[in-house]
């Protein structure tokens, strides 16, 4: 099992995550969700999802392990030290800890989509614009403001 060390703001050359496992198990609690796998494995598979996110700003210090703290960040009008882990960011990690602990791993391999598929009497179709993966809505929202809007709007 990973030993987890938290990035608590200082640019650490050695952090592995932006949360504990207690915070992680008292998030879960307070949802009513009791995580059946280990705190510091979904820990570290949520970090590796998190970790392939494009984030606004820069990062505080070229050495640092971590995506984040950053600089040059605006979070609902204001700009956040350099020296900040937004709690947006701790709870998306720890919403894609739950999903990864439900059977939802944003990072697994995808099979094929179903378009159509029959065995016996029962039938399957999918609508043809159904995700081909599962989408961790409550993650991916608390991410928004903290990641770049890829989408390019052109006018003609």
């Amino acid at each position: 099992m990973a030993t987890i060390v938290v990035e608590t703001g200082s640019g650490s050359t050695t952090a592995n995550s932006y949360i504990s496992e207690a915070e992680l198990t008292t998030y879960a609690s307070d949802r009513g969700v009791t995580l059946t796998g280990t705190a510091s494995v979904l820990i570290i598979q949520a970090m590796d999802y998190l970790e392939s996110k494009m984030f606004v700003g820069t990062k505080s210090n070229i050495e640092q392990n971590l995506q984040w703290p950053r600089y040059g960040v605006e979070i609902d009008n204001y700009y956040v030290d350099s020296d900040y882990i937004p709690r947006l960011l701790k709870e998306a990690q720890m919403e894609i800890c739950i999903g990864i602990d439900g059977g939802e791993n944003p990072l697994a391999n995808q099979a094929r989509e179903t378009i159509k598929e029959k065995v016996g009497e029962l039938e399957v179709e999918y609508s043809r614009s159904a995700r081909a993966n599962t989408y961790l809505t409550a993650a991916e929202t608390k991410l928004q403001k903290l990641v770049i809007n890829t989408m390019r709007v052109v006018r003609v």
